[in-house]
């Protein structure tokens, strides 16, 4: 998601008009009918990018949609309200996060509805998947996906988490480090959560002292960038499994914390050197990848003694 992507929002009670939201939004030719006896209305935000989207959509009134097929695979979580699914073979109840994989037909029949979705292309997923194991994931599964899900909730909480901040957010949105963070949380959350390949891909490589070394290295020349774990461990020749582990030896913390804490120095540095009036705490911190100021500056504190405000008054 290296360009800005595209935000939009509708609200209406006309039946047309959010279908042809709802077609444009997954980009498939959708049909959307309501029971005539209930109170139809529909709400959406989201943000669209050619790779990936995300989205939340109310509606209200008792609804059936149908789908021939999607291009994308789509990951939803029906948060409030009723909603039924079936996708091929599988069906069930969207209170549980499920997968819709691209090229099959897709029904639901919902009401007074709630719903998070994130929407990824194919290629888009392989590369980030490539990234974060470190090889090439092989043999992508795309059946028998939702019967075989492990750890649901934590797509729930991972699309709960894109909700509030992405679409919540513009400056957040607007960030390339953010946007690059939120793509592989995502996708590090469907690979933990359904059999999107091969377990034997997940511990293929073991790592070396030359590895974390590599790490580091490029965690220093890029930092400034939109960069994730898994760019690092693709860079670094190993897994990310296999990084984490090689860290925890290493400094006895993860990876993340590691590129976190050089993060915090370059906002340090940032805000020492910036011009009373021209900046502020939350954009330092947005632009080196903190969604949330408070947070940011609790950590920078247990650093530097001091609140980031008080850094950059001086």
């Amino acid at each position: 998601m290296s360009n800005t992507p595209s935000r939009r929002g509708l609200q209406t009670t006309d039946l047309a008009r959010a279908q042809e939201s709802m077609s444009s939004l997954y980009d498939t030719p959708l049909s959307l009918t309501a029971d005539p006896s209930s109170s139809f209305r529909y709400e959406m935000a989201a943000l669209s990018h050619p790779s990936a989207s995300t989205a939340a959509v109310r509606f209200g009134g008792s609804l059936r949609t149908v789908a021939r097929s999607f291009p994308n695979l789509i990951v939803a979580h029906a948060v409030t309200g009723h909603h039924r699914w079936q996708v091929g073979s599988e069906s069930g109840d969207g209170r549980t996060p499920f997968i819709v994989p691209p090229e099959q037909e897709f029904r639901a029949d919902f009401g007074d509805l709630h719903l998070r979705t994130f929407s990824v292309a194919t290629d888009a997923l392989e590369h980030v998947m490539r990234a974060l194991l470190g090889d090439d994931p092989t043999r992508l599964q795309l059946s028998g996906l939702n019967r075989r899900s492990r750890n649901p909730r934590l797509v729930a909480e991972t699309l709960r988490y894109i909700e509030a901040t992405a679409l919540a957010d513009e400056q957040i949105a607007a960030s390339p480090l953010m946007r690059t963070q939120l793509m592989h949380q995502a996708v590090a959350a469907f690979l933990t959560a359904f059999p999107l390949v091969d377990a034997d891909d997940l511990d293929r490589r073991r790592p070396t002292a030359r590895t974390v070394r590599r790490a580091v290295a490029f965690m220093e020349e890029h930092v400034g960038e939109a960069i994730s774990i898994g760019d690092i461990a693709v860079a670094a020749g190993t897994s990310v499994r296999a990084l984490q582990s090689a860290f925890h030896r290493a400094f006895g913390i993860p990876p993340s914390t590691y590129l976190r804490r050089l993060r915090i120095e370059g906002a340090h540095a940032e805000l020492r050197a910036a011009h009373p009036g021209s900046s502020t705490v939350r954009e330092v911190a947005t632009r080196w990848g903190f969604a949330h100021t408070g947070r940011f500056a609790q950590l920078y504190a247990a650093i530097y003694g001091e609140h980031p405000s008080h850094t950059l008054r001086r």
